[in-house]
């Protein structure tokens, strides 16, 4: 198990990768080039449930070939649409983890995160949509930055390109950062449920996370930080973080890494069985979002 430092913030071709404006860190490397100016479009918005971020997360580095398991609990009466759970890809990590993609015969099931409710699969996406951003992330040209020691600002030269791991380098940034967003038709939850996020990868990649000793501890962390709730915020947006807890309308994670000893096959409805998992990291909470999500212009 290694560590590393969260990314802050991300400047020149990034976009905001989020369901919601909840994790400002959070982004995804977008294509700076054929850039085409659109009209409007419909505005995502959301009833965040259950949440977990705080500013002092750090990265575990989870090799290939490996799946791990992440136990949440359902407190009250509603539905759920949207799962994501943030993946970094370290720039410690980038040549080894795109050597193992690239080993591979097709990308199809290299990563996968299934979402079982009461342990039956409930969704499930195999697109490895995370490693698919990290190579369109590192194989396309970037602006030329420069810092102003006269601005004490970072700049950049119109017309002038340069590689990946320059920018990043003249950027000092030190991950690439993306998320594993699924989406499904709308489930209801009752109090007592569990969920089970299962993430399997055939290549290595880190898991943002942070230190948080309970489930309780959670549930002051989301108020405190308005984690939950109805996003984006807006002066007049309910339900708050503090009215979903005062209804107990929401999701916690247990804060527990687990390992599958018998990994279950992507797309196999299988039951999950907790006696088939064991604790890898305690006192350690992944960074994930679980909502009602919809669309509105």
């Amino acid at each position: 198990m290694v560590m590393g430092l969260r990314v802050k913030w991300l400047v020149v071709a990034v976009v905001i990768a989020i369901i919601a404006s909840l994790f400002v860190s959070r982004f995804i490397m977008r294509p700076v080039m054929n850039h085409v100016t659109k009209p409007p479009t419909l505005v995502p918005q959301s009833i965040i449930y259950g949440s977990v971020a705080c500013n002092n997360s750090y990265n575990v580095l989870v090799p290939g070939n490996t799946t791990i398991v992440l136990v949440y609990h359902v407190h009250g009466n509603f539905t759920i649409n949207d799962v994501s759970l943030a993946i970094d890809f370290p720039l410690s990590i980038i040549n080894k983890t795109l050597s193992a993609a690239f080993r591979l015969s097709n990308l199809e099931n290299a990563m996968w995160l299934g979402i079982y409710i009461n342990g039956r699969l409930t969704a499930i996406d195999n697109q490895s949509e995370p490693i698919i951003a990290l190579i369109n992330a590192t194989n396309q040209p970037y602006p030329y930055v420069y810092y102003n020691a006269t601005t004490k600002t970072y700049e950049n030269v119109p017309g002038k390109l340069t590689t990946f791991w320059q920018f990043v380098k003249a950027e000092n940034i030190p991950a690439i950062y993306t998320d594993f967003n699924v989406e499904f038709s709308a489930v209801h939850v009752k109090p007592g449920d569990t969920i089970v996020i299962v993430l399997y990868s055939a290549v290595p990649y880190a898991l943002p996370v942070c230190s948080i000793a309970s489930e309780t501890g959670e549930v002051q962390l989301m108020v405190k930080n308005n984690l939950i709730g109805f996003s984006p915020p807006s002066p007049n947006a309910v339900p708050t973080a503090q009215q979903l807890i005062e209804t107990s309308r929401y999701i916690t994670e247990v804060p527990t890494i687990y390992l599958v000893s018998k990994p279950p096959i992507a797309g196999n409805p299988e039951i999950i069985s907790i006696g088939n998992i064991k604790p890898y990291m305690n006192n350690t909470a992944p960074v994930y979002i679980m909502a009602y999500s919809w669309f509105s212009g």
